[in-house]
């Protein structure tokens, strides 16, 4: 068994359980994260204040599969997110 971890934009969620299920995954956990990196965060004006965002929200998954399957799962979500 192996245990794939994957951070993926919240907007690719359902494009990536779909391509999952296709692929024979029957289940998955997703857990809402925030992060920093190579995507740099952006600035927002809440109530007339300008500050920064700094951490870009980001979804976790977590995919138990057997090791046969982890090569092609990965590529599975590589290309759906």
């Amino acid at each position: 068994m192996k245990l794939i971890i994957a951070t993926i934009k919240p907007f690719k969620l359902e494009e990536v359980r779909e391509a999952l299920t296709d692929a024979g995954i029957r289940g998955m956990m997703v857990t809402e994260i925030k992060g920093f990196g190579s995507q740099s965060g952006h600035t927002e004006i809440y109530r007339g204040a300008e500050y920064a965002v700094n951490f870009v929200p980001k979804i976790k998954l977590e995919i138990v599969v057997s090791a046969d399957m982890a090569d092609a799962i990965v590529e599975t979500i590589i290309k759906t997110a």
